[in-house]
Parts: C-alpha cells; sequence; structure tokens
C-alpha cells in the first residue's frame, strides 16, 4: 500500500497554488474553524477518486469559488516494494509515483482526467509531455490493484465527526458496515436482487397460472359448445331416423298387431249377445214372484203405523202430567234455597260495598290503560337499544326529524364516544353529561340551515359544524381513555385532555395548584373549586346502551308483575259484585212456601206414580216405532229389489242393442283395416317388410303414438335447449386446446427453472456464508491486534449467520472492550470515558483498513482528540505511532498541545483575509529527527 509524500494544489477553493510536504507518519492539520483544514482532505479525497460521500459538498464546489476554468491536484506517493517484491503501481518501478487530477470546465460542466507518473513529476511537465490520461474508472481500478481497497475507500468516505462514532453504532449497523467496508455487502445486495426477482417471477407466474385458469374455463366452455354440437347432431339424426325408418315401420306393425287382436274380439261380440239373450229370459220369469211378496209388506206398513199412532197418544198425556208435577217440586226446593241464604243482611253496608267495589273496578281499569301505554313506550326503546341504537327522547327525535327532512347530515355526540376503560365510565358520563344531546354536523356548509332550524324547533342543546380530528392524548389525562368513531368538536378533545385523572381526593390534592383533575367516582376540582357532578345516568358508548336496556328490561318486568296482579284483583272483584248485587235482589220466599205448602205435598205424593207411567209409554211407544221401521225398511227392500229388476232388464235390453250394433260396426272395421294394412305395406321397402324388422320395430316404440310424441320431445329439445349449431365450435376448441397446452407447459418449465433457480441461491448463499465469516473472523482478528498494540483487551462474539433472510438481517456484531482490566464494556453502554470511546472508534476504524497483504496505507480523521483530557491524547497519540498505517489528522487551534506529540508534521491552515482574492498558502511545521537534532547541537 502506497503512503503521501507530498501534495501540490492549484485553483483549489481560496487556494491559489502552493505544495505541502506529508512524508511523515502522522500528519496534523490546524486551524480555526473554516480555515480550510476539510477543504485539504477533501482535495485528498478528489485526488484518489473518492465520490460516494454522504455530504452536499463535492469537487465542483470548491471549483466555483475562486472563479477560474482550470485546477490541478497533484500528489506524489510512495512505491515501495511490499513484502513480496511487487510495488503498488507496477511496472512503475520508480521509488516515488506522481498522482495527477487535472479539472477543466468544458460545456459548461467541470471534468476531470487523471494520469499516474513515475518519480516526482511536475504540473508543468506532466502537461507538457501529454501523457495518457485516465478516465475516473481505469484510475479507480490502477489505484485498487496499488492497495487503495474498497475497505480503504469506504473508511476515507466517512465525514468529519462520525470516526469517533463508530462505537455508538449498534452491532446490526455495524456488521453491516464491516461487510461494506470489505466488500460483502454487494454480494449479499445481489442476493437480495436475485431473491426480489425470484419473487417476481413467482408473481409473474401466478398470473401465469390464472391467465392459465382463464383459459382451461374458455376451454370447458369449448368442450360444452362442441358437446351441445355433437348432442344437437345426434338428435337431429335420430328425429330423421323416427320420421323416415321407425314411424312407418311401427305404423304398419301396430295395424298388423290391429288386425290380429280384431279377431278374438269379434267370437266375444257374438258370444256376449248370445248371455244377453239367456239373462233377459231369467228375469222375466223371476218377476211374477216378486210382485206378490212387494204387496204382502205393504200390508204389514199400515198395520205397524197404526199401532204407533195409539201408543203416541198415551206417552203424551202421561208426560205433560208427569211434567207438571216436577216443575212445582223444583219450585218448592228453589224457594227453600232462597229463604235458607237471605238471612238477616245489612242492606246499607252491602249497597256501600257494591260502590267501593265499583269504583275500585274502575281504578284497576286506569291502571291497565297507563300500563299498556308504558309498555308500548318501553317496547320501542329496548327494540332501539337492542338493534345498537340510543334511545333519544321526544324533542330530540323532533329536531333530528327536521334535519333529515331539510337533507342535512349529522350524527350525535353520544354515538361516536367510546370509553376505553370501564373504571372511568362514571368520570366521563359525569363530564360529557350536559354534551349528551350535542349535534354533530357533516358539512360546516350545512350550519346556517342548522342554527335556523335549531331556533325553530327551541333546541336548547349545542349544534355543532367546527370539528376536528382528535390528537395525541396526554398521558393521565381522560382523553386517553376516551376513542371517537368520528371527529367531534374542536374544543371538546382539548377541554378533555386538560383534566387529569387521580385515584382519589388525597392525590389529586399532590397535583401543581391550578390543575384539574376527577376521581373515578366523579368529584371534579376545576379553577372554580371542587364538586361532586356524578350521575347515574349513562348515555356514551355500548356499555351505556347496555345498561339503559338492562333498566329498561327491569322496568318491563315489574310492569307486567304489577298488571298480573291487577288483573287477579280485578277478578276477584267481579265475584264479589256479583253476589253481592244477588243478595240485594232476593224475593220473599218464605212467604210462598207457606201459602202453597198444600199443593207442594199432592205434587210429592203423586210424583212418583205419574213418573212410572210416562216410562211405560215411552217404552210402549219405542216398540211400536221400532215395528214400524222393521216394516218400513222390508217394503224399501222389496221396491229396490223392484227397481234393480226394471234396471236389468232395461239394461239387457240397451246391451242387447249396442252388442249388435257393435258386432256390424267391428265386421266394417275390420274390413278396412285389411284394406288399409295390405295398402301400408305395398309402400315400404320389402326388407322393412320382413317380420323381424316390424318386431324390432314394434319392440322399440309400441304405437304410431309413442312414436310422434318422441318426435315431438326431440323438436322440443331443440327448440328450448339453446344447442350450438356452427360447426366452427370444434376448431376453436381445437385452438384453445392447442393454447392450454402450450401454456400449461410453459408454466411447468417455468416452474421448474423458478425451483431450479431457488435451489441454486440458497445454495451458493448458503456457501457464501463462509465467506462471511471469515470476514468477520479476519475483523476480529484485527481488532485483536490492534487492541495489543494499544494495552486493551478485546473480544468479539461471533455473530449467528445462517442461511436465512430473517437472520442476516438481524445479525449484529458484538465487541467488548476491556481499559486497564477494569472490566468488560460494550460498544455503547454509557460506562466509558470520552477517551475510551475515541480508543475504540479507532479501533474499530484502523480494523477496517489492516490488510496484513498490503501493509501501510493511510487514513484521514477529522478532530480525533476532541473533547479529551491530556492522558486520553497521550494515549490516543501512542496508539497512532504503533500502528503502520499513515495518518492525516485535523485539530481545531483550541487543542491542548499534546495533540502534536504524535505528529512528525504540523500544517497550519489560516482563514482567507477580508480584502484578498486568496487564502495563504497552508504552513508547514515538522519535527526534527533525533540524527538532525545531534548534528546541529554539534555545530
Amino acid at each position: 500500500m502506497f503512503e503521501f509524500r507530498a501534495l501540490e494544489v492549484v485553483h483549489w477553493d481560496y487556494w491559489q497554488r502552493f505544495t505541502l510536504p506529508l512524508d511523515a507518519a502522522i500528519v496534523t492539520v490546524v486551524g480555526p474553524n473554516g480555515s480550510g483544514k476539510t477543504t485539504l482532505l477533501d482535495a485528498l479525497r478528489t485526488l484518489l477518486a473518492i465520490e460516494d460521500r454522504e455530504t452536499a459538498r463535492d469537487y465542483k464546489t470548491y471549483l466555483r469559488h475562486n472563479g477560474k476554468p482550470l485546477a490541478w491536484l497533484r500528489g506524489v506517493v510512495s512505491n515501495r516494494p511490499d513484502r513480496n517484491g511487487r510495488r503498488p503501481f507496477f511496472p512503475l518501478m520508480d521509488a516515488e509515483v506522481t498522482l495527477a487530477c487535472r479539472i477543466r470546465k468544458k460545456g459548461g460542466d467541470w471534468t476531470r482526467d487523471y494520469q499516474i507518473v513515475g518519480g516526482d513529476s511536475s504540473i508543468e511537465a506532466i502537461e507538457a509531455q501529454g501523457g495518457e490520461w485516465l478516465g475516473l474508472r481505469d484510475y479507480r481500478v490502477r489505484l485498487e490493484g496499488a492497495g487503495l481497497t474498497r475497505a480503504i475507500r469506504r473508511v476515507l468516505t466517512l465525514e468529519q465527526g462520525a470516526t469517533d462514532k463508530l462505537c455508538q453504532y449498534p452491532p446490526r449497523e455495524l456488521l453491516q458496515l464491516v461487510w461494506d467496508v470489505f466488500g460483502e455487502k454487494p454480494v449479499l445486495e445481489d442476493y437480495q436482487r436475485a431473491r426480489a426477482e425470484q419473487f417476481a417471477t413467482e408473481q409473474e407466474l401466478k398470473v401465469l397460472g390464472q391467465d392459465l385458469a382463464a383459459l382451461h374455463t374458455r376451454l370447458e366452455a369449448a368442450k360444452s359448445d362442441v358437446r351441445s354440437f355433437e348432442e344437437y347432431g345426434e338428435i337431429v339424426r335420430e328425429r330423421h331416423r323416427l320420421e323416415v325408418e321407425v314411424a312407418p315401420k311401427v305404423s304398419l306393425a301396430e295395424r298388423k298387431a290391429s288386425l290380429d287382436g280384431s279377431r278374438p274380439r269379434l267370437t266375444g261380440l257374438r258370444r256376449s249377445l248370445r248371455d244377453c239373450r239367456e239373462r233377459e229370459r231369467a228375469l222375466e220369469t223371476a218377476e211374477a214372484a216378486a210382485v206378490a211378496k212387494l204387496q204382502r209388506c205393504e200390508q204389514e206398513l199400515q198395520q205397524a203405523q197404526a199401532r204407533a199412532l195409539r201408543a203416541e197418544g198415551e206417552f203424551l198425556v202421561a208426560r205433560d202430567a208427569a211434567r207438571d208435577v216436577e216443575q212445582l217440586t223444583k219450585r218448592r226446593e228453589q224457594l227453600e234455597r232462597v229463604a235458607a241464604s237471605q238471612g238477616s243482611a245489612d242492606v246499607p253496608a252491602l249497597l256501600r260495598e257494591v260502590e267501593q267495589d265499583r269504583r275500585r273496578q274502575a281504578e284497576l281499569k286506569l291502571g291497565n290503560e297507563r300500563a299498556r301505554e308504558r309498555k308500548a313506550e318501553l317496547d320501542a326503546q329496548i327494540a332501539a337499544l337492542a338493534s345498537g341504537q340510543r334511545y333519544a327522547p321526544g324533542f330530540e327525535r323532533e329536531f333530528r326529524s327536521a334535519l333529515d327532512v331539510a337533507g342535512i347530515a349529522h350524527r350525535m355526540l353520544a354515538d361516536v364516544v367510546e370509553v376505553t376503560d370501564p373504571a372511568w365510565e362514571a368520570a366521563v358520563e359525569a363530564v360529557l353529561n350536559p354534551y349528551r344531546h350535542l349535534v354533530l354536523l357533516a358539512s360546516p356548509g350545512d350550519a346556517k340551515a342548522a342554527f335556523a332550524l335549531g331556533e325553530q324547533c327551541q333546541y336548547r342543546h349545542f349544534v355543532v359544524a367546527e370539528r376536528a380530528p382528535v390528537e395525541q392524548a396526554s398521558a393521565g389525562s381522560l382523553l386517553e381513555v376516551l376513542r371517537f368513531s368520528a371527529d367531534p368538536p374542536a374544543w371538546l378533545p382539548r377541554q378533555l385532555d386538560k383534566l387529569r385523572r387521580v385515584a382519589d381526593v388525597a392525590a389529586g390534592s399532590r397535583l401543581p395548584a391550578g390543575q384539574d383533575w376527577i376521581t373515578p367516582k366523579g368529584y371534579l376540582r376545576e379553577h372554580r373549586g371542587g364538586r361532586h357532578i356524578g350521575t347515574e345516568e349513562r348515555n356514551f358508548g355500548a356499555s351505556a346502551r347496555q345498561s339503559q336496556l338492562q333498566e329498561l328490561q327491569r322496568e318491563h318486568a315489574a310492569l307486567l308483575q304489577a298488571q298480573d296482579t291487577r288483573s287477579q284483583e280485578s277478578s276477584a272483584l267481579v265475584l264479589r259484585l256479583d253476589s253481592n248485587q244477588a243478595r240485594l235482589l232476593k224475593l220473599d220466599a218464605a212467604q210462598e212456601l207457606v201459602t202453597r205448602a198444600s199443593e207442594f205435598a199432592a205434587a210429592d205424593e203423586a210424583l212418583a206414580a205419574l213418573q212410572q207411567s210416562a216410562q211405560d209409554s215411552a217404552a210402549a211407544l219405542s216398540a211400536a216405532r221400532d215395528a214400524v221401521d222393521a216394516a218400513r225398511q222390508a217394503h224399501k227392500q222389496e221396491e229396490m229389489a223392484a227397481g234393480d229388476r226394471r234396471a236389468q232388464r232395461g239394461n239387457l235390453q240397451r246391451e242387447h242393442q249396442e252388442k249388435e250394433q257393435q258386432l256390424a260396426q267391428e265386421r266394417n272395421t275390420q274390413v278396412r283395416r285389411i284394406l288399409e294394412y295390405r295398402h301400408q305395406r305395398h309402400l315400404l321397402p320389402a326388407a322393412w317388410r320382413k317380420p323381424e324388422a316390424l318386431a324390432a320395430a314394434h319392440a322399440e316404440f309400441e304405437t304410431h303414438h309413442e312414436v310422434q310424441r318422441e318426435l315431438e320431445r326431440l323438436s322440443h329439445r331443440i327448440e328450448r335447449g339453446g344447442f350450438v349449431t356452427d360447426d366452427t365450435c370444434v376448431a376453436m376448441r381445437d385452438k384453445i386446446g392447442a393454447d392450454h397446452e402450450t401454456l400449461e407447459s410453459t408454466l411447468s418449465r417455468r416452474d421448474a427453472h423458478l425451483a431450479r433457480a431457488k435451489r441454486i441461491t440458497d445454495e451458493a448463499r448458503g456457501a457464501y456464508i463462509n465467506v462471511l465469516r471469515a470476514t468477520v473472523r479476519q475483523y476480529a482478528k484485527n481488532l485483536r491486534a490492534l487492541g495489543e498494540l494499544s494495552g486493551i483487551n478485546v473480544e468479539v462474539d461471533q455473530p449467528e449467520l445462517a442461511n436465512d433472510d430473517i437472520a442476516l438481517a438481524q445479525a449484529g456484531l458484538s465487541v467488548r472492550f476491556d481499559f486497564d482490566r477494569k472490566g468488560w464494556i460494550g460498544l455503547d453502554d454509557g460506562e466509558a470515558s470520552g477517551g475510551q470511546q475515541v480508543m475504540k472508534s479507532l479501533l474499530l476504524l484502523v480494523a477496517l483498513l489492516r490488510d496484513e497483504t498490503h501493509p501501510g496505507g493511510f487514513v484521514f480523521i477529522d478532530e480525533p482528540f476532541a473533547h479529551l483530557d491530556v492522558f486520553n491524547i497521550e494515549k490516543v497519540g501512542s496508539f497512532l505511532r504503533a500502528t503502520e498505517a499513515q495518518y492525516i489528522l485535523t485539530t481545531p487551534i483550541t487543542h491542548n498541545l499534546n495533540v502534536f506529540n504524535p505528529s512528525d508534521l504540523v500544517l497550519t491552515t489560516t482563514k482567507r483575509r477580508p480584502n484578498s482574492a486568496w487564502a495563504e498558502p497552508v504552513a508547514v511545521l515538522k519535527r526534527a529527527r533525533p540524527e538532525a537534532a545531534a548534528k546541529v547541537a554539534g555545530a
């Protein structure tokens, strides 16, 4: 690795031209803020083509200040051979090499050209000899071959103040920085990019799968069309076969079967005609005996009817006598019961009791009417609450109805508030109780119309149009236990957020004076004083609706129980009124019993005999009527038998005539069938007239009518079936099938390729994990080696690296340090001093640059001694001297002088004077070497 020996700048920022020696292990750049220390470091970075810095300043910033169209940066670096004898800038074999950067303004923009020349060549010599100028990419490749690795390049991009904050990195960010510096992060990003591409491919394959599914649906539809077309063809062919071939065959077979079946019918008709004549002769013989039997039945019926009339007269006389005596007996018993219950009743008392019962009956009726009205109101409220709505009073419903009619969208505040903590429900209800009927308008433009309606309806609660979202609630405020489903009034959250929640009055008293607070039970303290505002009402949130619903259900149950009690009392009143009214209306029954005593006694003596006589007469009448019924039944049966015989005789006569007509018609029909069969048989081909062909057709369809019904069914299927009749559907099916097969094959092949790519990627990254582990081990080795140089013990915990996205993203590098054997401390655990923080950051930084194959190198560090005491400055300086790298450090002039102890070369920058176009050149202070100092002392 090469090191700097000198730097020359021309027209860089406010520096016109000067040359600085850099041939020292530790170079310190000192100067006030704004004097150009960082400008000098940026010149070195530009010379080394380092651009990827997280800053707003680039090399063009420094070229705009002086107004010159040309600038030069020239550096002289070492070209010593390494341990293997290879020089960094081979094939250049000079001990020193010149790096030149020419910056010119071309076409309104700045361009850079680089050149590497052997020896210490001046700018004029380089420009005069006109060597090969390199582009940015080629120049970087040459520098990387000379030892300016990606790790060193990445470290040199760290901004001012970032180098001493490496110890503040979390383990995960530190590990990412190590991988980034050592070049592993691009590889991991490539793996991640491959995974992203595979994910994109998976999504694309999903889309192709959806296309395949859609194509499959189209293919099934096309197959369905082809099946429909084929079914249509089969139906058409079947209909043609039935019309042309089957129908004539079946018709001929049917005629042949009809001829064969008509012959037994003719024989049967002749036989039945003979049977009919024989039955007519048998009926005429039985008719004479049946007439004499009917006359005897008529005489017996007349005699039975006469006996029944005499028995009925005797029964009526006996029944009337017994009934009169029974009525006298019943009257006596009734008078005896009335006389026994009359007693000595107090008529005025009964009248007062009846009047009181009637008034109580009216009160119960009025109570029932009121209970029915209240029950209807409770049913409406319970239905509203059960459906998730809030039951509103009448004035609120009236005003909301007016808003709905006017088309003004709105909501109630009680409908948008939910209490998230049940323990503070009572306090929330107490505070929001005055706003339970507050109306929230959906649009501020409706405010004017809503206010006019509020005035018209005399609505006494707020109508709010200005609403705002709820901001984050303060911890411990009443607003913290509320959730709004819509924007509330702008002033309400502020009011609730100012109100603190306290456990009790004692806790509230400990708050600062002027702080408003409230307890869970609703005791409020505000600027006016303290008071209890708790309420039992529940109007806000689902719990309030549930509480109201339970209260209404309890009232509803109590109302039903009271109604049952009133019903029972009313029934008892009706019975008592009826009894009292009957007692008031009784007659003087005792007097009537005395005056009719002889009449009642005679009735008692004659009652038994008269009842017996009535029973005997009833039995005789029943027997006479039974005899009449029997005679009437026998006569009726004979008449029915005579009627049946007459009907049979008429039926036989008609049957005889019909059979004669049928026989004649059947003979004529048979002749016609024979002629039609012979004519139809002559029209058919010879093959169709064969018995086996006709038998097969008859086996398929028994009648010609069945063939016609089948033809009608097929025609109806064609008309109503919606069949596809275009034969192009077959070609369409084949085309879609081929596309489906191609897409399915492509999808299967790409699935296989994706699976193979995922497997290869996983395997490659799994193998690369070993490289990551080796990088971490090398960095840990560098840290331990640098710790030995500085007298600090260092331990590095190897991270758990696995072939998994989440494991790699969450992996971290934990580093612990032991200063002066005082115990292990972590990266940024707050236990380290300022100097220890700087030492930890320097160890972490230099370990990133350490490379055993390319020893040496250089580091730019801005202000590493900031905020360090004398002891820590010396310790940091000792560490820098112990390492083999070249350090270019910056420090403000306010630092302790000990910062210059490790420096061999000090560069002092100064601010540009106000009236000067160019800044003063950088002053150089070089430490005298021991051998040079001895010569001066001897002289």
